[in-house]
């Protein structure tokens, strides 16, 4: 099992290349995923400044999610894992994690714009599709809710 932490603004780099090797784990062709590493906006500004935290096994960074707070409603800005870590319930983890981080602070949904090819694993955990948004990357995402219980 995964061990919970909160990010340290010196890990950025490390979590935005672990975004993308998580991201290559689906049959997306190189010239995406460098345009994708270009677009990576975790500076270590970023994870001083917003809940960001990861997930350790053996003491390496396995996988980690960022939540932004916006009054009532909370953003899964990441979810992202270690191509290893997937099936072994670390998405879950993460997720659940965020999930109840988002209650805490008072939110009453959680919402994201998920990759494609994770909206089964997000349905799986009780969210919904309700519309779309324009990527930087030039593609419609699934724009994911979760009506979280207070």
């Amino acid at each position: 099992m995964l061990e919970l932490r909160r990010a340290r603004p010196g890990e950025a780099a490390e979590l935005a290349a672990l975004a993308v090797r998580s991201k290559g784990h689906w049959p997306y062709p190189p010239e995406f995923l460098a345009r994708f590493a270009r677009v990576q906006g975790l500076t270590e500004e970023v994870v001083a400044a917003n809940e960001v935290w990861v997930g350790e096994r053996a003491g390496r960074v396995r996988g980690f999610c960022t939540l932004l707070h916006r009054a009532d409603r909370a953003i899964l800005d990441d979810l992202w894992l270690d191509p290893a870590e997937i099936g072994r319930g670390s998405g879950r983890l993460l997720f659940e994690h965020a999930v109840a981080r988002a209650v805490a602070a008072g939110a009453r949904v959680l919402e994201w714009d998920a990759d494609p090819h994770a909206v089964g694993f997000y349905e799986r955990m009780g969210a919904g599709t309700v519309g779309w948004s324009d990527s930087p990357l030039g593609r419609p995402l699934p724009l994911m809710r979760l009506t979280l219980d207070g």
